[in-house]
């Protein structure tokens, strides 16, 4: 890893915010591969839309759920695979997941175009971590989102809206991350939670 970088996350320090409580996270939890970004301009649905919903099928637990039953929580929907050299955000989102808890944060991890094997062992690794590994084998959330290059991370608001849209990682990027994380937390809780209608939901 770049010195530079090495010496940035010793001196840095972040604050997850939430609307009572102050949540200091290490800044050595952001220390990732400065990979290059994914070429092109970020796709997928735009910075203040409702996001598409669809129900999540969690890997490890077996549980369904739709993602719209999380309004009122800031949700980070990562798209990622095993086979993916810049995909270094697992570790930070489960430190995230773990001093933020779930009241107010949910993390679902999509897995993009895994082998069997591969999602088999991600699926034993998975048993002990706090975020939710989400199963798409035939790709129908991942086109959704008009997922083309990973990694590739949406951050959706307490109202459903989506507040963020990263493509690709680097040290840039990590701290934008940060900064949009507290942002959604800090926004209070919207009153009215109905879900817009949608065309379909697998």
């Amino acid at each position: 890893m770049d010195t530079k970088i090495m010496n940035h996350c010793r001196l840095l320090t972040v604050t997850f915010r939430s609307s009572r409580l102050l949540f200091p996270l290490a800044a050595c939890f952001l220390c990732v591969s400065s990979a290059a970004s994914a070429a092109g301009a970020a796709t997928g649905p735009a910075v203040g839309s409702f996001a598409p919903d669809f129900k999540v099928h969690n890997a490890v637990t077996g549980e369904n759920t739709l993602l719209s039953s999380q309004r009122g929580k800031v949700v980070i929907l990562t798209f990622w695979a095993s086979w993916c050299t810049p995909c270094r955000e697992l570790p930070i989102l489960e430190k995230a997941q773990h001093v933020v808890g779930k009241d107010n944060l949910i993390v679902f991890a999509v897995s993009y175009r895994d082998t069997a094997a591969a999602a088999a062992a991600i699926k034993k690794l998975a048993s002990t971590w706090q975020i939710n590994v989400i199963e798409d084998h035939n790709g129908w959330i991942a086109s959704r989102y008009s997922i083309s290059a990973i990694p590739h991370l949406f951050m959706i608001g307490r109202d459903g809206k989506v507040v963020a849209n990263h493509l690709g990682y680097g040290d840039r990027t990590i701290n934008e991350l940060v900064a949009d994380i507290n942002h959604a937390l800090a926004e209070p809780k919207p009153v009215n939670q109905d879900v817009p209608p949608a065309a379909s939901i697998e």
